[in-house]
């Protein structure tokens, strides 16, 4: 960020500076107080898993983990590119950011539509405990959130295509905010999935 010199000699942050700063301080601290609403699920998931003898509870089958397993992958492959999209475009190569930005956006369609099946096919004898509940609980609320996120991603992608940002940092906010975002869903997507497919 460049900076003015005040008359006292201290640095002094122009207004485009300044709203920079204030706007990455917001995303701060609204992915500190949304990871703690994830928090919260996983520690609903615990306590109720420990009110079971076993879990999952006797009679039901665990969730296989194969497809969530390549639905993580391709969330994680798209948070690559999101950031590998976001440096592009810091260098003023349009054209690259545009393309990785497209190919993060259908990893992350691809993700949700993993999910979508993962929510639809839990299992009736699943569904009659904590188990089934819990497990459609977290991922309908990340599915949403993954949802939300991905339409701003779509709409940056249309900010992009219409030239409206470039290299420099004060004039790329959207772009740079919305990879933040897309990290946070991958962050929450991670801790989900170890909850939910590896800890039994």
């Amino acid at each position: 960020m460049t900076t003015i010199i005040d008359q006292q000699g201290k640095p002094k942050l122009g207004a485009a500076d300044l709203r920079l700063k204030n706007n990455r301080l917001g995303m701060t601290i609204f992915q500190i107080s949304w990871i703690m609403v994830f928090l919260a699920l996983i520690i609903v998931n615990w306590q109720l898993r420990f009110s079971y003898s076993q879990w999952p509870p006797a009679g039901v089958a665990p969730f296989d983990p194969l497809l969530p397993s390549a639905a993580t992958l391709a969330l994680l492959l798209s948070s690559v590119l999101v950031r590998r999209g976001l440096q592009t475009l810091r260098r003023n190569h349009l054209g690259g950011f545009l393309m990785r930005w497209r190919g993060a956006m259908v990893l992350g369609l691809a993700f949700m539509a993993i999910i979508v099946y993962e929510f639809a096919s839990v299992s009736d004898a699943a569904m009659a405990t904590q188990y089934g509940v819990t497990m459609r609980l977290m991922t309908g609320f990340h599915f949403v959130h993954a949802l939300a996120i991905l339409a701003i991603m779509a709409r940056v992608y249309r900010g992009g295509a219409a030239g409206s940002y470039s290299g420099d940092e004060r004039h790329s906010w959207p772009v740079e905010g919305t990879a933040k975002l897309w990290y946070f869903v991958t962050l929450a997507w991670l801790m989900f999935y170890v909850v939910l497919y590896w800890i039994r």
